[in-house]
């Protein structure tokens, strides 16, 4: 395999931090004070872990279509609709599976699938333009959402409401949360690999959460809004307030998170010290829905009104030993590898509906240098002796 088909490592590994960070907001207790201390950190995994996840969906779409967008093949554009319409329906379908197991956590992925259907058509556009609709959807979109969450209140059950709930008042509305995957998709457009990107996206994630939070927190101190008033909910900068600052705060320690750990796992030490993260980011799909499971075994309590962090130590300890071993020993995950399977189209797949697979016609020159001018053949010798003729040239192997 090439360097060019390998996978970038440092994304596999922020996306196993995402999904680490949701493990520690489902079920971390908080025991201590103070950054610095085993559990004082614990605030941060409230909402930044899934905007994280989110965003990353974005930049593993980049990723998925890169193929269509250098060449611009329509037929290729249209194979990777049809694979991503394909992928929202399963996820779609598995995450009300997770959540009929009703257990206390906001399932993502209804949401994360409907993203997806939301993002088709900006696909095409290239980098400014991403980032430009991407503000636009950061401005506006957290409006309609609040509005309709001020009037409704945090415990109706249009919150839960499926297709309503996914695209404007659940827990992750996707009318708004399409900015994450629009910024995931430019930044998925990007020579990731490069050092000076990985250490740009550092410096302009600190700026924009530094904007973000810090805009929030001024705005309402200057303003003073009531309390659970709909200016208080359109300047909040906590979790999940899904309003502009704190989700442009998000945005921003995402990319800063992503350049970091694109950074840090470019020496070969680092990389092999964090394969159990970057195993659990590969296998994400699998990871998040077992843990789902899991805390559908441990009860609602676990959620709730955690005793101790055992319950979390566990999970994660079985998580990185999993990951690890499966990805060394089989590769893709086991719901990775039934996506894959069940997202196939006819074009990959070959030939016709109940015919054998048809390979495409090779076309040497896309694998194979071009072959090297054969030597002139010497001169005639003489009459007595005769030359055979040269050799063909092998054909590639």
């Amino acid at each position: 395999m090439t360097g060019a088909k390998k996978r970038i490592v440092g994304v596999d590994t922020a996306r196993g931090l995402a999904v680490l960070g949701m493990f520690v907001a489902h079920l971390g207790l908080e025991q201590h004070v103070g950054m610095l201390t085993p559990t004082g950190w614990f605030f941060v995994a409230d909402g930044r872990p899934s905007a994280l996840f989110a965003m990353l969906a974005g930049t593993g779409l980049a990723f998925m279509t890169r193929r269509a967008f250098t060449s611009g093949d329509p037929a290729e554009w249209r194979r990777q609709r049809v694979r991503i319409l394909k992928r929202s329906g399963i996820l779609y379908a598995l995450g009300w599976m997770l959540t009929f197991l009703m257990t206390p956590v906001a399932v993502i992925l209804p949401a994360y699938a409907v993203m997806f259907v939301l993002v088709l058509p900006f696909l095409r556009l290239r980098i400014p333009a991403l980032i430009a609709v991407a503000a636009a959807v950061l401005a506006v979109a957290p409006i309609p959402v609040l509005a309709v969450r001020h009037v409704t209140g945090e415990t109706s059950g249009w919150r839960v409401m499926p297709g309503v709930g996914e695209l404007l008042t659940g827990y992750y509305p996707a009318i708004a949360w399409i900015a994450y995957l629009l910024v995931g998709l430019a930044g998925g457009r990007l020579d990731l690999r490069r050092i000076g990107v990985q250490a740009g996206m550092i410096v302009v994630g600190a700026a924009l959460a530094l904007l973000g939070y810090s805009a929030g927190t001024l705005l309402t101190q200057v303003l003073d809004p009531a309390e659970s008033s709909l200016t208080e909910l359109l300047v909040s900068t906590q979790p999940h307030a899904h309003s502009g600052p704190e989700m442009l705060g998000n945005v921003g320690v995402a990319i800063g998170v992503l350049g970091l750990l694109l950074l840090l796992t470019q020496p070969t030490v680092l990389r092999v010290i964090l394969t159990p993260i970057s195993a659990t980011g590969a296998m994400s799909l699998t990871v998040y829905s077992l843990h789902i499971v899991y805390i559908r075994i441990l009860g609602d309590e676990a959620v709730w009104y955690p005793q101790s962090n055992w319950p979390l130590i566990w999970l994660i300890v079985a998580t990185f030993t999993f990951a690890t071993l499966w990805q060394l020993t089989l590769g893709k995950g086991p719901f990775e590898r039934a996506m894959s399977a069940m997202i196939r189209t006819r074009a990959e797949r070959g030939g016709t509906p109940g015919g054998p697979p048809v390979p495409p016609p090779p076309n040497p020159q896309q694998f194979y240098p071009a072959p090297q001018a054969r030597p002139a053949p010497a001169a005639a010798p003489p009459a007595a002796t005769v030359t055979p003729p040269y050799p063909p040239a092998p054909p590639p192997s």
